[in-house]
């Protein structure tokens, strides 16, 4: 039926259909790019920072503010309605130890950093807009299911943090490297609203974001825990070494998709997904609703830090 609804669209939205890569040439076409984004240098210091024993907020602040756009990013998302500070923020210091917290910033400064290089549209499901409504979303609501498991269960809070915040980093590379294929898999996934957004991708290229995601934080040498959750993060069956986190982050998207936000969106969780976490209905619920009381303050945040 996905194949069949998706045929039919196929010519009402581009013309010709020869410009764009056809499934075995966009597989070979990304199989053949021998130079990705390298890693961001601010990026590359905030790593290094991570396994510094004596790193405190002073030495993390020094590296957000070489870098002014990152440093306005940063003081802008201590500053929203969302965190509910009312004093006033001037330093990458104060919104570390005011509001943020140093491993907040940390992971906040290392995502925001890695994502500068790749320029990809900003509207649709696929945008750079929803990916950070989707990333802020996402990270606030994960630390709530995390936090709802058992302990023997719970994942770590800074691999979960990063996780949400770039697990869909794919999207973004794609628009880099691929802009006509974006724009035609936006186009395709707008005239389909009833479908998976990870099916469609599947028909149009043979090729979806967590393989291209995947690839990136490979080269960029990531964490083993982050690449493996960037490349299963649409597959509840994974059940590698760090299974637990992943399914978080699936249930944390599929949640989200509830809400209209990211691409997740039409499907439903298995129930064995909620068995392995040891979590129940309500409890997603509950977490679902507390997301949505804030989301246009989150949506707002955004707004700021996209067009800075």
């Amino acid at each position: 039926m996905e194949s069949t609804l998706i045929n039919w669209t196929l010519s009402s939205i581009v013309s010709p259909l020869e410009q764009f890569s056809h499934p075995a040439d966009m597989r070979d076409a990304v199989g053949k790019i021998n130079e990705l984004p390298p890693f961001p240098g601010i990026a590359d210091k905030v790593m290094q920072l991570a396994a510094d024993p004596l790193a405190d907020a002073g030495k993390l602040a020094a590296i957000i503010e070489l870098d002014p756009i990152l440093t306005t990013q940063v003081i802008r998302w201590a500053s929203s309605p969302l965190y509910g500070y009312r004093g006033k923020i001037t330093t990458v210091k104060d919104a570390i130890t005011r509001v943020l917290g140093f491993d907040f910033v940390m992971n906040l400064a290392l995502g925001l950093s890695a994502l500068k290089p790749l320029r990809a549209p900003k509207k649709g499901v696929i945008g750079t807009e929803m990916f950070w409504i989707q990333a802020l979303s996402g990270t606030r609501l994960i630390k709530m299911l995390n936090q709802q498991l058992m302990a023997d269960k719970q994942s770590r809070p800074d691999v979960l943090f990063l996780s949400a915040l770039i697990h869909n980093i794919g999207f973004p590379l794609l628009g880099h490297e691929f802009p006509a294929e974006f724009d035609y898999l936006s186009k395709l996934i707008a005239v389909n609203p009833t479908l998976n957004t990870y099916n469609i991708e599947q028909f149009a290229f043979d090729v979806d974001h967590t393989l291209l995601g995947a690839w990136l934080m490979k080269s960029w040498a990531m964490p083993k825990p982050i690449i493996d959750i960037v490349y299963h993060h649409h597959n509840p069956n994974y059940r590698g070494e760090h299974y637990m986190p992943n399914l978080l982050v699936y249930l944390t998207d599929i949640l989200l998709g509830s809400l209209g936000i990211g691409d997740s969106q039409n499907q439903q969780c298995p129930d064995d997904v909620l068995i392995e976490l040891g979590l129940d209905a309500k409890i997603c619920e509950s977490a679902v609703n507390d997301i949505n009381e804030v989301l246009s303050d989150i949506k707002a945040t955004v707004g700021d830090l996209i067009r800075s």
